[in-house]
């Protein structure tokens, strides 16, 4: 795979190629939100930032834990997935389909994926959320690429779920 195809894929969309090199793979969930919905994370229920970041933070941990069901939970069923790709040299919104995410989530194996977000930057009006992430992406313990996410959640019956998440990835420089 060429570099330009590689950058292209979206975000998690590079974890497709390291699948095929036993690494694991990455898409983004599908029609998912009935499904696991009557077990809401009590920390998601709170309508302030607390809830917010307890709904991304969940995210991050099923990915850390293989665990399908925590994802199903927390990802809206018109949940999109967008990268910003400027690996063409110029801004070019590209977006993933979303529908293998949560099989992916739920597959154990050897190397964990772990997306290191470091600091939230988010706002609230009512039922509307959007939280700016800067974070470091590792396979393992092995550093991957960086960049910011931009969530849009939205405070459900059930919790804030994500609708949307774009983000930016590069290998460096790294935001601090």
């Amino acid at each position: 795979m060429n570099n330009q195809s590689r950058h292209s894929q979206g975000l998690f969309g590079n974890l497709l190629s390291w699948a095929k090199k036993g690494l694991g793979m990455l898409v983004l969930l599908g029609g998912l939100a009935a499904e696991g919905a009557a077990q809401v994370a009590p920390a998601r229920q709170d309508p302030g930032e607390a809830g917010v970041k307890a709904a991304i933070e969940q995210l991050f941990t099923a990915m850390r834990q293989a665990d399908s069901s925590l994802v199903k939970q927390v990802l809206a069923p018109e949940a999109r997935l967008l990268t910003v790709d400027t690996g063409t040299g110029r801004a070019v919104v590209k977006s993933t389909p979303i529908a293998g995410f949560v099989k992916a989530i739920g597959t154990k194996r050897a190397q964990v994926l772990d997306e290191r977000l470091l600091r939230y930057e988010i706002r609230i009006d009512g039922p509307l959320a959007t939280a700016w992430t800067p974070y470091r992406f590792y396979l393992g313990e092995q550093f991957s690429h960086c960049g910011v996410n931009c969530f849009q959640l939205y405070l459900s019956e059930q919790g804030w779920q994500i609708i949307q998440i774009t983000d930016t990835r590069r290998k460096e420089p790294c935001p601090e």
